[in-house]
């Protein structure tokens, strides 16, 4: 089992920040991605159509014997990550728990704001973590779905896209936040802009740091990590445009020859494990 390799799945491309600081952390592991470009964005679908996507791509995922699950999109983990722990012989690694933890250390005045799509907001999973963690946690969240499309479309930099995200955080400026919670794995990549957006004075959490630390545990515990000294084997897939994901992928993993291979999945099984 310890050469057997790990799992990511996204709805699309945000999955890859979750994926880079595993590439970090796990440097010797092997690593399969999917991410389910066809569909997105999840953000604006009904958790039990997300539950059955992510079903779907975990299906895919097992079929290659994964020895973990990272399922590196908050909608996601929010709508399906109870259901996957409690179906899954293997471990399941959500972004949601993690990053409130980091975020509840990283507060000074236990007021943290919440960025995401509109499920992973209405689901209120970062609210409900958080306060289960510091229950006097003021905790103001904010849907900014078109964050997403941005991203998928490559638009991470120049004066029009600080200026619509200036724009679409507007109202945090008027909150007493000292921490933001990158609540959907795609936003990492507008980083630079966010930080502008919101000014110096705001700490910006990524939960993927926290999510691979707690990846790195389980295996740990379990005595499967890779216990080679070879570099580990990365396969990339999309349900989308080969040549939609291809370029963000070289470029954030800066891996000018990566080549990501297109598959449908809609056939696998979409309400429990194959």
């Amino acid at each position: 089992m310890k050469k057997q390799p790990i799992g990511f799945m996204d709805s699309g491309v945000g999955g890859l920040t979750v994926l880079k600081e595993a590439m970090r952390q796990l440097p010797n592991e092997d690593l399969i991605f999917i991410g389910d470009q066809a569909r997105l964005p999840y953000g604006e679908k009904p958790a039990e159509i997300v539950k059955g996507f992510a079903w779907q791509m975990t299906n895919f995922l097992v079929r290659h014997e994964i020895k973990a699950l990272v399922v590196a999109c908050n909608t996601a983990t929010a709508a399906a990550l109870p259901d996957l722990q409690a179906q899954l012989a293997i471990p399941v690694i959500g972004v949601i728990a993690p990053g409130s933890q980091l975020a509840s250390t990283v507060t000074k005045n236990q007021q943290v704001g919440v960025i995401a799509t509109t499920g992973t907001i209405q689901s209120g999973a970062y609210s409900q973590q958080l306060k289960a963690l510091v229950p006097e946690m003021t905790v103001n969240g904010l849907a900014v779905p078109d964050f997403v499309m941005m991203i998928e479309a490559n638009q991470r930099h120049g004066a029009a896209v600080q200026q619509k995200v200036n724009q679409l955080l507007a109202p945090l400026k008027m909150s007493q936040i000292d921490t933001l919670i990158l609540g959907c794995t795609h936003f990492p990549l507008l980083a630079t802009a966010i930080q502008t957006a919101v000014g110096p004075n705001v700490t910006l959490v990524d939960p993927a740091k926290a999510a691979v630390a707690d990846l790195v545990q389980v295996l740990s515990d379990r005595q499967v990590l890779a216990d080679t000294q070879q570099a580990g084997r990365l396969q990339t897939f999309t349900t989308g445009q080969v040549s939609d994901f291809t370029p963000i992928a070289r470029q954030w993993l800066g891996l000018p020859d990566l080549n990501a291979q297109q598959v449908t999945i809609q056939g696998e099984k979409n309400d429990g494990p194959n």
